[in-house]
């Protein structure tokens, strides 16, 4: 018997497959669906949902351009949203933002149309504008967890501290294992240096998450390491980038200074060479000698796990060695790391890419200051240059030797595979000028400084103020203020320049 709406069964079937999120057996079924009645607003809008959902963005935007929803407010506002941000994710921002207005319009109280037009503009790196929908919103909607935390995100990206820990404690009253709002309030806190709570936070890490599974419901467990640890051993498992472990290193000390047997498993194999250091000596096992305890902990957990001592404190940087004997080849191989003229490392770039083009979610991760205004202010001084920037772009090196010289120009950038050859070569330098990267951290090992960058908002580690971070002294801050341009930290930084180093006749 022939079904009374033609392609109707196929369109059940997909409904019952999208309701359990199997995107792909539901797409197949609407299109079967609209095989037999081609004009079906609401069974081709819901093929796009699932073409959305199954990652499949610029196919989402070629089937919904052209659909009209008619009358049918509700399915306009989807239409809207689902199209909205599919043209986001294909870059196309100016009518991706058309649309997700047009979503808001339609019912300004709609909890969804307020969300997304909020991360549209977080992710095109205008905070600001989010936060002017998402306060409105979660006004509206009090329990809406994800626009609190949306909100707090954001408060943050502007530099409104206390208004961005209100609306994260909000999230996390809501859903106290909330890990994204804890991450962030873990952020918020170190950079004023609140340390104790920021720790406290800090235990509930993305990657620490991913690491324990990423289960739905999970509460980080941090051990809490006795102050007399002689008979342990205590199993540290680095994480997180080269920077972020050799930023953990330097509490290995405290776990030495209380009697532990320590033992270390590296994250990032690079640096394997450090462990042969003097600094890490002890960590070689005592022939023969078992502890009888072991204790398994995260490098990023040692603040926390060492008590109030230490989670208050600023433990300085592992001290390093750089080989003399490499120094020497490197000098003789490069004549310039042997010159008598001052000597500046250089890097503009530095973190993780946004995923999208335009995306700007978790700028703390993404560092850049701009090239020619460094430049410009290393022009007039009397130094050789390094270029240390990993992933060269095409003629970026070309534009640097064109504007300082190429005599006074080494370009360093693949130097970075080795780490003895890499410790060697920055300890030819007098100091490091861009923004915050590994370098920075084993430049502070070897007793190196030198002037850094700091977009905002701040990576936690260079805080919220401060012409000097507690946790690296040796270096100068110039910080972008939150929406700000360059203008302000280039003075300063000019400054600084000018009063280190000497400029040419």
């Amino acid at each position: 018997m022939p079904e009374a709406t033609p392609g109707l069964n196929h369109a059940l079937a997909g409904d019952q497959f999208l309701a359990q999120r199997q995107f792909a057996q539901a797409f197949d079924a609407y299109a079967q669906a609209l095989d037999a009645q081609p004009h079906n607003v609401s069974w081709r809008f819901l093929a796009g949902e699932s073409l959305f959902h199954l990652g499949r963005y610029a196919d989402t935007v070629a089937l919904l351009h052209d659909l009209e929803p008619g009358t049918d407010t509700a399915l306009a506002i989807e239409h809207a949203l689902t199209l909205g941000r599919s043209l986001q994710l294909t870059g196309q921002h100016t009518e991706a933002e058309m649309y997700l207005i047009k979503a808001f319009m339609l019912d300004p109280g709609h909890e969804e149309a307020a969300y997304n037009l909020g991360v549209f503009y977080e992710q095109a790196g205008l905070p600001q504008q989010a936060v002017t929908f998402l306060q409105a919103a979660s006004q509206s909607h009090p329990t809406s967890v994800r626009l609190h935390y949306n909100l707090g995100a954001n408060l943050a990206l502007c530099g409104q501290t206390a208004a961005a820990e209100a609306a994260l404690l909000a999230a996390l009253a809501l859903q106290p294992d909330h890990v994204d709002a804890h991450h962030n309030l873990a952020l918020v806190y170190l950079r004023q240096g609140q340390l104790a709570k920021g720790w406290q936070h800090y235990a509930w890490r993305l990657n620490r998450h991913a690491y324990a599974g990423a289960p739905l419901h999970w509460v980080p467990d941090t051990p809490v390491l006795p102050a007399d640890l002689r008979g342990h051993a205590v199993d540290v498992r680095g994480e997180q980038g080269i920077g972020d472990e050799l930023f953990f290193m330097r509490y290995l000390p405290a776990l030495y200074a209380r009697g532990a047997q320590v033992r270390y498993q590296l994250c990032n194999s690079k640096l394997a060479p450090l462990l042969s250091q003097p600094a890490f000596a002890p960590l070689a096992p005592v022939a023969g000698q078992i502890a009888p305890i072991t204790i398994p902990i995260l490098a990023g957990d040692l603040p926390l796990a060492l008590g109030e001592a230490l989670t208050t404190a600023y433990p300085p940087a592992v001290p390093l060695q750089a080989s003399a004997v490499m120094r020497a080849q490197l000098q003789q191989r490069h004549p310039l790391l042997a010159s008598a003229r001052r000597k500046l490392g250089l890097a503009w770039r530095a973190g993780t890419q946004a995923q999208y083009e335009n995306f700007s979610t978790h700028r703390w991760l993404q560092k850049t200051a701009p090239l020619d205004d460094l430049l410009n202010l290393l022009a007039p001084l009397d130094v050789e240059v390094v270029v240390l920037q990993r992933g060269l772009q095409p003629d970026e090196l070309a534009h640097v030797q064109a504007r300082l010289g190429a005599a006074r120009v080494l370009d360093a950038s693949n130097l970075d595979q080795d780490l003895e050859e890499l410790l060697a070569l920055l300890s030819c330098l007098d100091g490091l000028v861009g923004v915050s990267n590994t370098n920075v951290h084993l430049c502070a090992g070897l007793g190196i400084g030198g002037d850094v960058l700091v977009p905002a908002p701040a990576e936690f580690r260079w805080q919220e103020q401060g012409l000097h971070s507690p946790w690296f002294p040796g270096f100068a801050v110039h910080r972008q203020n939150a929406g700000s341009n360059w203008t302000s930290p280039m003075a300063t930084l000019s400054a600084s320049l000018q009063s280190r180093y000497p400029t040419s006749a």
